[in-house]
């Protein structure tokens, strides 16, 4: 569910194989054919041509988008910065090859690579774009691709899959579109399509929309979802005196949802009287909302629903209470079965579960204007229980369902296929949740400290 799914998937290790006798007229001139294995935007393929100047070996992509892009709101400002292209490299000679900067889209990046057997090898390191890539001779200048046939089925699967279609009416929407078709017609390679279009969408008229690259189809990277295990500790315990305080930092992985539960047992045997949960920062992901809520509650809770274009296709307004109560509460917890179920189901209502240990001490729940996604579905579910008192900031409203789905050329949208409404607030997307008690996000923990030492005494 996560806007910040994607960027999970682990970057590739760090490799590099060096020649000897480099210099920077080496390369002058050049032109090489790159395949850049990035975590983030997927396998990329693009022309970098080389120049030497001054004893510094300049690489620069062959953008056709470049002048396009540089105008895209996206591009504009932040840490992107494309005076020296839409991707470009300093280099200079080292004993075993060459090393240096990333100079665009991103500053001071490392990177080094080596001449091997006719080949370039080397990696990006300390970028979004981090990977280890290999070039090979080019003396081609046509697009890799044909980027405009990639949009225009791009359109059918938006058009097909989208939680609902009338958002493709907005305003915000035919704009992106505009400016994707202008970029797609004059594309060179990928860095100009997929740049393009994340410089070009605004998050406006709706949240979890990406353009990608994947080296394997979408039924294999949605099957991975349901074995993610994230190697790290994503969920922890720690005790101030009779205070827990549980910090989940995502809401993916089964090694997560593991620690949870690990955690729950914790403060069981600590016997703790109140417990803080910090969500700030937490970008959500999937399903380990399931038991970070059903342990802190003692009676079955439905706190909200999701719509689907099955139920958008058919119907002009929200389900009514008699339609909920009559569809059957999803609890499967696959988030593969959740994407498949509700597309096909269209309606999709949520059910929690009292789990054991159960902690029944007051609980302040921490979340701030970076807790999004299921992370605000876990916020809503604590609001709806009336189990917990939401410290912090308001999140921001990026609470959509998203999934995957084939284009031609390796090419992936992932793009909503679900709306998520609260049964007592109403929609979260573009609302967000409101808080309880209303504070800075670096202050939130101490205030929380404050109100269960509080609620404590007048035990």
């Amino acid at each position: 569910m996560s806007t910040s799914f994607v960027r999970t998937i682990a970057f590739c290790s760090f490799f590099l194989v060096f020649a000897s006798g480099a210099s920077a007229s080496t390369l002058d001139g050049t032109t090489w054919h790159v395949a850049l294995e990035t975590g983030s935007l997927g396998p990329l393929e693009f022309y970098l041509q080389f120049t030497a100047r001054d004893g510094v070996l300049h690489a620069d992509s062959r953008s056709g988008a470049l002048d396009l892009i540089r105008g895209l709101p996206g591009a504009d400002g932040g840490e992107v910065d494309l005076r020296s292209g839409l991707f470009a490299l300093e280099l200079k000679p080292t004993e075993n090859g060459y090393a240096g900067r990333l100079m665009a889209p991103w500053r001071n990046a490392d990177v080094e690579l080596a001449l091997v057997d006719g080949q370039l090898k080397g990696a990006l390191k300390g970028s979004w774009l981090a990977g280890d890539f290999v070039g090979t001779p080019s003396a081609d200048s046509a697009p890799l691709r044909d980027y405009a046939a990639i949009v225009e089925q791009f359109d059918v699967v938006v058009t097909d899959k989208v939680f609902q279609p009338k958002e493709l009416a907005a305003p915000s929407y035919k704009v992106f579109r505009q400016r994707l078709g202008a970029i797609a017609a004059v594309a060179n390679d990928d860095l100009d399509l997929l740049l393009g279009a994340d410089f070009a969408w605004t998050n406006e008229p709706f949240s979890h929309f990406q353009l990608r690259r994947f080296s394997a189809p979408s039924e294999v990277i949605i099957a991975h979802f349901d074995q993610m295990r994230l190697g790290y500790e994503a969920a922890r315990v720690s005790f101030d005196g009779p205070l827990a305080i549980l910090r989940v930092d995502t809401m993916m992985g089964n090694d997560t949802i593991e620690q949870i539960e690990a955690a729950y047992a914790a403060i069981d045997s600590a016997a703790s009287k109140a417990l803080i949960i910090d969500l700030r920062g937490n970008g959500g992901g999937a399903f380990a909302v399931k038991p970070l809520v059903e342990h802190v509650i003692d009676a079955p809770l439905f706190p909200g629903y999701f719509v689907a274009q099955k139920w958008n296709a058919v119907h002009e307004r929200l389900p009514t209470t008699a339609e909920l109560e009559a569809t059957e509460p999803w609890s499967g917890w696959s988030i593969s079965a959740f994407w498949r179920s509700v597309q096909d189901e269209g309606l999709m209502r949520l059910r929690f579960m009292p789990a054991e240990p159960n902690f029944d001490g007051p609980v302040y729940v921490l979340v701030d204007g970076n807790s999004a996604s299921a992370t605000e579905l876990a916020t809503d579910a604590f609001r709806a229980s009336g189990a917990a008192t939401l410290v912090g900031e308001k999140t921001p409203g990026q609470m959509l369902s998203q999934s995957f789905f084939d284009i031609d050329a390796g090419y992936v949208v992932t793009l909503p296929v679900a709306d998520y409404f609260s049964v007592r607030y109403g929609r979260i997307e573009g609302v967000g949740v409101d808080v309880d008690v209303q504070v800075k996000s670096d202050e939130a923990l101490e205030r929380a400290k404050e109100l269960a030492h509080e609620a404590l005494r007048q035990r």
